[in-house]
C-alpha cells in the first residue's frame, strides 16, 4: 500500500507492531528480580492494562525517519515506557483517581501505599535500563545525551505535575502558564522523538527537528484530554474539576466576560459540583467560542510539527509521524465541530 493511502486504522497497526518487541521486554522487565508474591501480584495488573504502543512506537519510526535501524531504539523506549507506567502511577495518586477509562486504577485496588511504591518501582526500574546501553557499547558521548534527556524528561513531568496542584479549580490561571504546563506533562514524547533521533545517528539538526515535533505531538494529545473532559465523553468531568486542573476551554470561557467568570466559579464552589451545573459548561464554552480556541490552538500546533518533520529526509518512517501528527489534530477536530 502506498503511503498516500495509509489510513488512521493502518497507523494503529503500524504503531502495534513496531512497538510489540518493547512491550514484550517490559512485561519480562516490570517483575524481574522480584520475590514477593502481593507485589508480583500488583505488577501483573499492570503489565495487564499498560498497553502503550504510542511511546516505543514513537521512539522507533524518529530513529528510522534518520536512518537508523527501528531496533536500535529498543533499549530507550523500554526506558520511557517503564517510567511512564511507574509515573502514571503516581498521577493517580495526586489526582485521587480511583477509576480511569473505565478501569479501576492500581490506586483503586490498592491503596496509597502500594500505589507509591509500585510507581517508585518502575521508574528507578527505568532508569536502571541504561546499563543495557553501556553493555552493548554505547559510545560514552551517546550514552551522556541519552541521559541528559532521559533526566529532563523526569524533571519536566514532575515539574507539570507540582506546578498543575495549584490549578484546581482556579479560574485565574493564566491561559499561558496553562499551556505550559500542557507542553511540560507531556515531555515524554519530546524525549521519544529526540531519543529516536539520537539512536538514529541524526544529525543535530534533524534531532532538534524531531524534539520539536515531538513536543508539539504531545501538546495536542493533552489539548484533546482537556476538550474531551470539558465535553465530558468518558463522565469524569466532576471528578477533573475537584481534583486536578481545570481543562483549556472552561479556564478560557471563565476569561471571556465577568459574567462567565462568576457563573462558572459559582459551579466550581459547590460541594459535591451539581451535574445539572455541570451540564451548562459545555454551551458556556460553545458560546464564549472556546471551542474554536481550542481547534485553533491546536490547528497552529499541528501544521508546526508538519513543518519541522519537512527538515528530514521522505521517508516511510516521515510518513508515519506526519499521519500521527494528523490524526491527533483530528482527535481535536471531532469533539470540537
Amino acid at each position: 500500500m502506498s503511503d498516500k493511502n495509509l489510513t488512521y486504522k493502518d497507523l494503529t497497526l503500524l504503531m502495534e507492531q513496531r512497538s510489540r518487541a518493547v512491550l514484550r521486554k517490559f512485561s519480562q522487565t516490570a517483575d524481574s528480580g522480584v520475590n514477593d508474591p502481593q507485589l508480583l501480584s500488583i505488577l501483573q495488573e499492570v503489565k495487564t492494562y499498560w498497553k502503550d504502543n504510542f511511546r516505543p512506537a514513537l521512539t522507533s519510526f524518529c530513529c528510522e525517519a534518520v536512518g537508523g535501524k527501528p531496533e536500535a531504539a529498543n533499549d530507550v523506549g523500554l526506558m520511557i515506557t517503564l517510567a511512564s507506567a511507574g509515573g502514571g502511577i503516581h498521577d493517580d495518586i495526586i489526582d485521587k483517581s480511583f477509576n480511569k477509562h473505565f478501569r479501576m486504577t492500581v490506586l483503586g485496588l490498592h491503596g496509597v501505599d502500594y500505589s507509591l511504591l509500585v510507581g517508585d518501582l518502575l521508574i528507578i526500574k527505568g532508569w536502571a535500563k541504561a546499563h543495557e546501553l553501556i553493555k552493548k557499547t554505547c559510545s560514552r558521548q551517546k550514552l551522556a545525551e541519552i541521559i541528559e534527556v532521559f533526566g529532563r524528561r523526569s524533571l519536566d513531568v514532575c515539574e507539570a505535575e507540582f506546578m498543575e496542584i495549584s490549578c484546581r479549580r482556579n479560574l485565574d490561571t493564566d491561559l499561558e502558564h496553562y499551556q505550559k504546563i500542557l507542553w511540560k506533562s507531556m515531555a515524554d514524547t519530546e524525549a521519544c522523538a529526540r531519543l529516536g533521533g539520537i539512536m538514529g545517528g541524526g544529525s543535530k539538526r534533524e534531532v532538534e527537528a524531531l524534539a520539536e515535533f515531538g513536543s508539539r505531538l504531545g501538546f495536542l494529545f493533552r489539548l484533546a484530554d482537556d476538550v474531551s473532559d470539558t465535553i465530558n465523553v468518558e463522565g469524569n468531568l466532576a471528578f477533573r474539576l475537584q481534583y486536578e486542573s481545570v481543562p483549556l476551554p472552561i479556564l478560557y470561557a471563565a476569561k471571556s466576560s465577568r459574567e462567565n467568570y462568576y457563573h462558572i466559579k459559582s459551579i466550581l464552589e459547590k460541594s459535591p459540583l451539581d451535574p445539572q451545573d455541570l451540564a451548562t459548561l459545555p454551551e458556556l464554552c460553545h458560546e464564549s467560542e472556546a471551542f474554536v480556541y481550542a481547534f485553533e490552538t491546536g490547528k497552529k500546533n499541528a501544521n508546526e510539527a508538519s513543518q519541522k518533520l519537512l527538515l528530514l529526509n521522505s521517508s516511510h518512517a516521515r510518513n508515519v509521524l506526519s499521519l500521527m501528527i494528523e490524526k491527533s489534530f483530528a482527535d481535536i477536530s471531532n469533539l470540537v465541530l
